[in-house]
């Protein structure tokens, strides 16, 4: 993606959002439904962004972000609850990295928007399994020489095959662990 301008950048997602929050409006006031305040769904759309990440974070980490605290990422799976998301914490399910004060933090790029984790990255993640999470999501970002030169997470963004990615990300893993 090319480097915009925040202002750019925010016409660009008035751009894409304006017909679908059409559409939707449509819909409610078709079947007679209350709208909500406009202020109401600014809101509600701006709780659906991430956060930057704390700000101590390591400039290693930079790339990992922006991120989802734990509400955010129960938003971002449909409004799970949080039972479900400490599940997919222990299954590996999904990506989530835990802070020096005990904050749950979840990269923003690993969820599909509506409601799931991409699926190409699941079987990565469980590659990764007994790896450190922060290293597992260093390793996720990081040019990869196998990849020629992409990140494994560009790499399956760009329909690399999630099998080839997971047997580098195990071979990688038990490297690290060597």
């Amino acid at each position: 993606m090319a480097v915009q301008s925040p202002q750019d950048y925010v016409d660009s997602v008035l751009l894409q959002v304006r017909p679908q929050l059409l559409d939707r409006i449509h819909e409610l006031a078709d079947r007679g439904s209350p709208l909500p305040e406009p202020r109401e769904l600014a809101l509600l759309l701006g709780a659906g962004l991430p956060a930057a990440g704390p700000v101590e974070l390591d400039p290693h980490f930079a790339d990992l972000g922006p991120f989802y605290d734990s509400a955010g990422a129960l938003h971002q799976l449909g409004n799970v609850t949080k039972q479900a998301l400490a599940s997919r914490r222990t299954n590996e399910t999904v990506l989530a990295m835990r802070t020096g004060d005990g904050q749950w933090l979840y990269p923003a790029w690993q969820f599909t928007g509506d409601g799931g984790i991409r699926p190409a990255l699941v079987p990565v993640l469980k590659a990764l399994r007994g790896l450190d999470r922060w290293a597992a999501g260093v390793w996720l970002v990081a040019a990869h020489p196998d990849l020629s030169g992409s990140s494994p997470r560009q790499a399956l963004r760009a329909g690399a095959d999630p099998a080839t990615v997971a047997c580098l990300a195990r071979r990688d893993a038990a490297a690290l662990a060597a």
